[in-house]
């Protein structure tokens, strides 16, 4: 199969022309090696935050508002389309918690249109007006955080924090009130970019693989998973119970299941052909309640496919979708035929 690599912004563009859009916007990325602990490449620890909502400036603002962080910056948005569903909550927060800490500059975006920038387990999203771009990680190059201190009544507190998030071609810039949690991003952003450019397994062992990023993988993972759990080979490996004579054909989880499985979806080892979304369906085709602690796990996983069918298979195995969040959060980092079938095999 010939190999396709992902890395710059991806539009926001009508369904039927997605896919030929995503083949123009491919480009080489140079990514940082994993880092390794002997002769093991190790993956990062998955990011530690959900949502991080900053508002930006436009650009006649920007100046000023870098000035008050002391660097100087401008901002370019080319991307086009709608992301305002992922924007919206966070923008609001973030544009009416500055309101009385600005020291007299103004950055509302009333009259304008939704104005901001959210940072997630699986990339950014910036929109602008009526323009929006979706990077995920291997889209960006370097992700600064900077805190503006102050004092208040003699005590010394973090005032805003300012988020500078560069690509190949732009920069963009937000900020929000207080700390932020994203040292672990800023400490691992080579690391998630390289994860979230795996390839979808189509077996347990990374022997056979999908047409992803810029092709669609959920249905061949789907399809893969139905036929290998009923195959005589899945049965000697994982030692699968019949589940009786009323649902002949049907096959149970048995403790080996469970223990393989679970090893290949807690496991820290970076594969370049990625198992762990193959293992988490084949968890729920098998009825293994017992995987969900591993399914959870993997639900803030850089790499969003992972995380996505993360999020469905432990919500079939009886998570509360409060726990798991919603799939729609993912949207944006995925396919249209991708999302599709993930919500038809959610609703099945």
């Amino acid at each position: 199969m010939e190999s396709k690599r992902g890395g710059s912004p991806r539009e926001r563009v009508p369904p039927a022309s997605r896919h030929r859009r995503l083949e123009s916007l491919l480009s080489p990325t140079i990514m940082p090696m994993y880092r390794t602990h002997g002769a093991t490449t190790c993956l990062a620890p998955p990011p530690d935050f959900r949502y991080v909502g900053l508002e930006i400036a436009r650009a006649r603002r920007v100046s000023a508002w870098l000035g008050l962080a002391g660097a100087g910056a401008a901002i370019g948005v080319a991307c086009h389309g709608a992301a305002g569903a992922l924007i919206g909550a966070g923008a609001a927060v973030a544009t009416g918690a500055l309101v009385g800490a600005r020291g007299g500059l103004e950055y509302s975006a009333q009259g304008r249109g939704t104005l901001g920038m959210a940072i997630v387990p699986w990339g950014v999203v910036v929109e602008l007006d009526d323009r929006s771009c979706i990077l995920r990680w291997p889209a960006v190059v370097r992700v600064n955080v900077r805190s503006v201190h102050g004092r208040d009544q003699g005590t010394s507190i973090t005032r805003y924090t300012v988020v500078t998030v560069d690509t190949p071609r732009e920069r963009f810039v937000g900020r929000a009130p207080g700390t932020l949690p994203l040292e672990r991003l800023s400490v691992h952003l080579g690391e998630y970019s390289k994860e979230a450019s795996h390839r979808i397994a189509l077996d347990l062992d990374g022997a056979v693989w999908g047409e992803g990023p810029s092709e669609p993988d959920v249905e061949l993972v789907l399809s893969a998973v139905r036929g290998y759990a009923s195959s005589s080979s899945a049965a000697r490996r994982l030692d699968l119970l019949p589940a009786g004579y009323r649902l002949q054909g049907v096959k149970l989880a048995s403790s080996r299941t469970i223990h393989e499985l679970s090893t290949i979806l807690r496991d820290r080892v970076a594969r370049e052909i990625d198992p762990r979304p193959f293992a988490a369906v084949l968890a729920v085709e098998l009825g293994a309640t017992a995987l969900v602690d591993d399914l959870l796990d993997l639900v803030q996983a850089p790499l969003p496919l992972l995380a996505a069918i993360a999020k469905v298979a432990a919500t079939k195995l009886g998570v509360a979708k409060a726990k798991v969040g919603s799939l729609e959060e993912l949207e944006p980092f995925l396919l249209d035929r991708d999302a599709e079938a993930l919500a038809a095999w959610r609703a099945a």
